[in-house]
């Protein structure tokens, strides 16, 4: 079972499948737990139960056929298996550079202080404000509440409100934050480089090329990644210093066979140090 946009943001219903035969078995005017649980007990005799990482749903097997397993589907398998990597890539970001022939003090100084600079895992109001918030909106969002209607409610933003709907934990709701849309950038950098180089450094103009190119981000994210070349007055480098978080991720969750000859000596590197 899986819920579908029948119109994005707004209106959702769900589908049923029966995953021996992939047969459409029905579809439900909405994803709320009442309407799933109502029809698992008119269609009784569910052994297994495969779903996204909704709640609601969640909850209505709980409550119509609690003997079913319930189990992810593949997508939402690997989704999970990729942000655990990604997590564990962030916290060791200082293992992405790659090492230099330096090995004065003041380097291993520097290295070192870089290291420092990885954060650790937050304890405090923040974390706290975020427990609270994952818990808020999952009260809501399990009671079939729209996401409109949760962000008026609790005072947030629509997106806000929809990153932590979809977040199984309160820590996986900071996945959405940060690194992960800073970190596309990166895979247009050298494109951006070669046309600063060429004489082209209005990040408005670069943004629409790139979007172009399949770029999702934002004119601010390209005006901060070329902000540190603005300031150097020195030409773009041909590449980026070191792998991103978003890259080393791909590295480390890839099929062996879709890694060239390169990129499986920067992952043998990478997971070495």
């Amino acid at each position: 079972m899986d819920d579908f946009a029948l119109k994005k943001g707004h209106v959702y219903g769900t589908i049923i499948l029966d995953m021996e035969t992939g047969e459409r078995m029905d579809v439900l005017p909405d994803r709320t737990a009442d309407t799933l649980a109502a029809w698992l007990r008119a269609h009784p005799g569910a052994e297994i139960v495969c779903r996204d990482r909704a709640s609601a749903y969640a909850e209505a097997v709980r409550t119509a056929c609690p003997d079913a397993v319930q189990v992810a589907d593949r997508f939402h398998l690997w989704k999970n298996l990729c942000e655990a990597v990604e997590k564990c890539v962030a916290v060791h970001r200082s293992c992405l550079v790659e090492p230099t022939e330096d090995t004065s003090p003041e380097a291993t100084a520097l290295r070192e202080s870089e290291a420092a600079e990885v954060p650790a895992p937050e304890e405090g109001p923040r974390a706290i404000q975020r427990r609270e918030r994952h818990a808020a909106v999952h009260a809501l969002y399990a009671k079939g509440v729209q996401i409109q209607a949760i962000a008026e409610t609790l005072g947030l933003d629509r997106k806000t409100v929809r990153r932590y709907a979809h977040a199984t934990t309160p820590d996986d709701a900071s996945l959405g934050t940060g690194s992960r849309s800073y970190g596309q950038i990166h895979a247009y950098s050298p494109y951006l480089h070669r046309r600063w180089n060429e004489g082209c450094t209005d990040a408005a103009r670069l943004h629409t090329e790139i979007v172009e190119l399949g770029y999702r981000g934002s004119k601010r994210t390209v005006r901060r990644h070329l902000q540190e070349i603005r300031a150097s007055g020195k030409p773009a480098p041909d590449r980026p210093k070191g792998l991103t978080v978003r890259k080393a991720t791909w590295l480390i969750t890839a099929h062996p066979d879709k890694i060239n000859e390169s990129n499986a000596l920067k992952l043998k590197q990478l997971l070495a140090r």
